[in-house]
């Protein structure tokens, strides 16, 4: 397996799994009642994961892009 191979599989599964925590943090969110986490910090969760989805979809499309 080339190192693009490697980088290419490493990121998508960061994409992977910062999807499924992006779901979990907006699900939490649209839960009625009491929380263990406040509104405030699910707020800033949710932003700080969609930030760290866009820098890996970036680096997704870099690597893809990128020609040996």
């Amino acid at each position: 397996m080339t190192v693009k191979e490697k980088a290419r599989n490493y990121i998508w599964s960061r994409i992977q799994s910062t999807e499924i925590e992006y779901k979990w943090v907006h699900d939490e969110m649209r839960q009625p009642g009491d929380r263990r986490i406040s509104m405030d910090k699910l707020e800033l969760m949710l932003d700080a994961t969609d930030r760290k989805l866009d820098m890996y979809n970036y680096l997704f499309k870099l690597i893809e892009l990128d020609e040996e």
